[in-house]
C-alpha cells in the first residue's frame, strides 16, 4: 500500500531515473515513424569530417517489418457477450473506438515490446475512452509484472515546466507539476481512485519473466542505422564518381586548362589528356543494403522476398504458402491478445459501472473471436473458395456477403437485411415480365387489312415473337 503522504516528490526523481529506456523507446517509435534523419546523420558525423555532405533518405525496413508482423487486429475480431446485452457491449467497445485503438497498440507493442492500455471516461459523452501508452511516457512500480501496483505517467509539455505526472494506485490518483507539487482537483479532493482498480491494462510481446519493460528488437533498429548509412554513402558515391575524372601531362603542376566541348586544348609535345573512369564501389554498396534487407526479412518470418522489387505479380495461393512463417508468431500473439482482452473487459467494467452503475453486471464476460487471415485471391479463386464453404455448410450466403463486401456488411444483421431485399427484388422482377407481356397483348392493335402474320424463332428462351409484314404494292414497307 503506497502513502500518497509520502510520495509527493518522489515521482519527479523515478521518472528521471528511467530516462535511459525511455530515450531508447522514443527512438524506436521515432524510427517507425519515419523520423531517422538526425539519428543518421550523427551516426555520419562520427566518421566523416563534413557530414552536411551526404544526402540522407531512408528506406523504413522497420515499419515494413512491424506491419508485416502485427497481424492480430488487422481485421476487426468479433466479439461475443455473456451476462450483457450485446448491443450494449457492442455499444461500448465502439464508443472508445477499440479496433482501430487496438490495431494500432499491437503495431506500438511489435515496436516496444510492451505498452499499456488505459480505459478512461468522457464526461461530455457519458461513453468510455480508450488509449495506448509507450513505455516512453511510462514508470510501472510492482514486484509481479502482470500486475503492477502503482503507474505514473509523464505527459509532456512544450517546455519543460509545462511537463504533467500522472500517479495512479488502486486506491489514489493524484495530478501533479513539473516540481512534483500536486495540483488541487475541486472534482477530487481527497485525491481518491474512484474505479478501486488500476484502470490500465499491460499488453506484452511474450509471457513476462520477473521485468515489466521486455527486451527484444535491438538488431532491427541496428539494421535500420546500417541501411541509412549506406544509402546516403551510396548517394554520395553517385555524386562524385557520376563523371570522369579530367588529367593532363606535360604541364606545370599550377597550369590549370580550360576545356569543354567548344574548347581546343593546346598541349606540349608529348603531352596528354584525358578523363580517368571512377572505381565507385556502387555494386558491393547496392549488395550490402540488399543482403541486410533480405537477412532481416528473413529473421522476423516476414519472407526474404519482402524487399524483392524484381518479383512477378503472385496469385493468393503463392502469397499464402509465403506466409506460412507467420503462423506460429500469430498463434503466439493471439494467446497475449485473448488475455489482455479478458482483463480490458474487467477493467471497462470497473470503469463503466463507476459512472453509470450497473450497466455490466457483475460476472458478465466477453469471447474474442480473432479474424482469420484472409489472402488476396483473384476473382476466380475468391468465388471458388465461397463455393467450397458454402457446400460444406461453413457458410451462408450471409458470410458470403460479409465476406465480400465488409465495410458495407460488418455485421450479420445488415447482411440478412441485405439478402432479404434482393430475394423480395428479385421475386418482384421475376414476376414482372408476364404481367407485362399479358397486358401488351391485350392492347396489341389487330392487323389492318392487307397483312398477314409471321412467326419466327427467338434466339432466346422466350419463344416466338409476331412480325407483321405488308404485301407489296400495298403502300407500306416491311417492318
Amino acid at each position: 500500500m503506497f502513502n500518497f503522504g509520502s510520495l509527493g516528490s518522489d515521482v519527479v526523481r523515478i521518472t528521471a531515473s528511467s530516462h535511459v529506456r525511455k530515450d531508447s523507446c522514443a527512438r524506436r517509435l521515432n524510427y517507425y515513424w519515419d523520423r531517422q534523419h538526425d539519428a543518421t546523420y550523427r551516426l555520419i558525423a562520427q566518421s566523416f569530417a563534413k557530414p552536411e555532405k551526404f544526402r540522407i533518405f531512408c528506406v523504413n525496413l522497420v515499419r515494413a517489418i512491424v506491419d508485416k508482423r502485427a497481424s492480430t487486429y488487422r481485421l476487426p475480431p468479433r466479439r461475443t457477450f455473456t451476462g450483457i446485452d450485446q448491443v450494449t457491449g457492442d455499444a461500448l467497445y465502439k464508443a472508445m473506438n477499440a479496433d482501430a485503438v487496438l490495431k494500432k497498440a499491437s503495431r506500438y507493442l511489435e515496436v516496444c515490446k510492451t505498452v499499456a492500455l488505459q480505459v478512461g471516461w468522457n464526461e461530455a459523452t457519458g461513453t468510455p475512452t480508450l488509449h495506448v501508452l509507450t513505455p516512453n511516457v511510462l514508470d510501472v512500480i510492482g514486484s509481479d509484472p502482470q500486475h503492477p501496483e502503482r503507474i505514473i505517467v509523464t505527459y509532456p509539455g512544450e517546455r519543460a515546466e509545462d511537463t504533467t505526472y500522472a500517479d495512479w494506485t488502486p486506491n489514489g490518483f493524484r495530478l501533479l507539476n513539473a516540481r512534483g507539487a500536486a495540483k488541487r482537483l475541486p472534482a477530487n479532493p481527497d485525491n481518491t481512485n474512484p474505479y478501486g482498480v488500476l484502470p490500465f491494462v499491460p499488453w506484452f510481446d511474450r509471457l513476462p519473466d520477473d521485468s515489466f519493460w521486455l527486451p527484444g528488437g535491438d538488431d532491427l533498429y541496428a539494421a535500420q542505422d546500417a541501411v541509412n548509412v549506406a544509402l546516403a554513402s551510396l548517394w554520395r558515391a553517385v555524386e562524385l564518381h557520376a563523371h570522369g575524372q579530367a588529367w593532363a601531362s606535360g604541364i606545370s603542376a599550377n597550369e590549370t586548362l580550360n576545356f569543354g566541348p567548344d574548347r581546343a586544348i593546346a598541349l606540349p609535345q608529348g603531352g596528354q589528356f584525358g578523363f580517368a573512369a571512377p572505381n565507385a564501389p556502387i555494386a558491393s554498396i547496392l549488395s550490402a543494403i540488399e543482403f541486410v534487407l533480405r537477412e532481416m526479412a528473413a529473421t522476423y518470418g516476414v519472407g526474404a522476398d519482402l524487399f524483392d522489387l524484381s518479383k512477378v505479380a503472385e496469385s493468393g495461393s503463392a502469397k499464402h504458402a509465403g506466409r506460412l512463417d507467420l503462423k506460429e508468431v500469430r498463434q503466439d500473439q493471439i494467446a497475449q491478445a485473448r488475455a489482455m482482452e479478458a482483463r480490458l473487459f474487467a477493467t471497462l467494467a470497473a470503469v463503466v459501472n463507476t459512472h453509470r452503475p450497473g450497466t455490466i453486471p457483475e460476472g458478465a464476460s466477453v469471447g474474442v473471436d480473432f479474424a482469420e487471415q484472409q489472402d488476396q485471391l483473384s476473382e476466380a479463386e475468391a468465388l471458388t473458395n465461397a463455393e467450397t464453404k458454402t457446400e460444406l455448410g461453413i457458410w451462408n450466403a450471409v458470410d458470403v456477403l460479409m465476406a465480400s463486401n465488409p465495410d458495407g456488411f460488418p455485421d450479420r444483421q445488415s447482411a440478412f437485411a441485405e439478402l432479404q431485399r434482393r430475394a423480395a427484388e428479385t421475386a418482384a422482377l421475376a414476376a414482372s415480365p408476364k404481367s407485362e407481356t399479358n397486358e401488351q397483348r391485350d392492347l396489341e392493335p389487330q392487323s389492318e387489312p392487307g397483312t398477314r402474320r409471321r412467326r419466327t424463332r427467338s434466339g432466346g428462351s422466350g419463344g416466338a415473337v409476331s412480325k407483321s409484314r405488308t404485301r407489296p404494292g400495298a403502300g407500306g414497307t416491311e417492318g
